[in-house]
């Protein structure tokens, strides 16, 4: 993908994924990307502190591996990029560009310890956690007229430093009532939307019962959430559950009382980005059963690396071993050193 346009300067200098010389300076001002074996869309780093200990800044790397999801990716990354610093929303960090065409492959942002609050039970869910994701989602929504429609315990991280539940991972995010376009990977979805979230996501995290978002979105019915929720016995809250339900009715009845449809038109500091651009497109002759030649242009999503080695052309050399290699906690640096737990 080609690098966005009107990129903006806080987001400079862009980094790369392959082995580049860097100065020094460079390296501290743009940090190392490191992955390891996670799902081919989403790769991350996980020291227990949030550093490496030789090259010091850790981030997350996100980037576009198959060409079907080009258009999410794109998306995502224009949508977060553009985002204010927000104490509770993980910090973009950098734009990944390939050092032979100067293509984005990718984009990474902060790295946070600690896992997500799925995977890591142990904390005491605060009441001003949840303060804090309201306050969050209020901000996307009425703020900036975003909808994040995918909020759940796999999505929130805590910042053990400054004691904030942080959101992240916005490929499901959409504009709210924004019209889509084919191909853009946006919709937005009022089945999905971020009230529904929260609440369902406070629902799971004091009960542990998920089994409610297993079904269809349309499906999800706040009503089924019933009037007594059983906290689960090892879940450690610092406030009644009480006081939890309590702060979402209220919360809800104030969000329905505002008969105002969101309209991107409308809201404050509504958020935008351009298009994805078109990819190259190529032409081809083809000859039908007579024998007779035609020409078909089509646009160029993908190539074989092969085809591009035959003609002579250079290729964006991919060290990351293959995930079937790579034991689970083996880390690959962005140097291409390997790293055993």
């Amino acid at each position: 993908m080609p690098v966005p346009d009107n990129f903006e300067e806080e987001h400079a200098p862009l980094i790369y994924h392959e082995r580049l010389p860097l100065s020094p300076k460079d390296a501290a001002a743009a940090g190392y990307v490191c992955e390891h074996a996670g799902c081919a869309f989403n790769s991350k780093t996980e020291f227990s502190d949030g550093h490496h200990p030789e090259f010091g800044t850790v981030a997350v790397f996100k980037y576009y591996f198959l060409w079907q999801y080009a258009q999410m990716s794109w998306k995502e990354m224009n949508l977060w990029m553009r985002l204010p610093r927000h104490p509770n929303i993980v910090p973009f960090d950098r734009v990944v560009v390939d050092e032979i065409k100067g293509c984005v492959v990718g984009f990474t942002s902060s790295y946070v310890p600690g896992g997500n609050l799925e995977e890591n039970r142990s904390r005491v869910f605060r009441l001003k956690w949840l303060r804090q994701l309201i306050d969050v989602v209020d901000d996307l929504n009425l703020e900036h007229g975003i909808a994040h429609q995918d909020i759940a315990p796999r999505n929130l991280l805590v910042d053990e430093s400054t004691d904030y539940v942080m959101l992240f991972d916005v490929n499901f995010a959409a504009r709210i009532n924004h019209p889509s376009s084919p191909g853009e990977g946006e919709s937005y979805l009022e089945d999905r939307n971020d009230i529904k979230g929260v609440i369902f996501t406070a629902y799971e995290i004091i009960t542990q019962d998920n089994s409610l978002r297993s079904m269809p979105h349309e499906d999800q019915n706040l009503d089924s959430l019933g009037g007594e929720w059983v906290k689960h016995s090892e879940v450690k809250l610092d406030h009644p559950v009480a006081a939890y339900k309590l702060m979402l009715q209220e919360w809800q009845e104030r969000r329905a009382s505002d008969l105002r449809p969101v309209n991107p038109r409308d809201v404050p500091r509504a958020i935008d980005w351009p298009s994805r651009p078109k990819p190259p497109q190529e032409t081809i002759s083809l000859k039908n059963t007579q024998g007779q030649l035609s020409q078909i242009t089509f646009e160029k999503w993908y190539e074989r690396r092969q085809d591009v080695l035959d003609r002579g052309d250079k290729i964006l050399n991919w060290e990351r071993l293959p995930q079937r290699l790579l034991d689970n906690g083996t880390r690959v640096l962005s140097s291409g050193e390997v790293i055993n737990s």
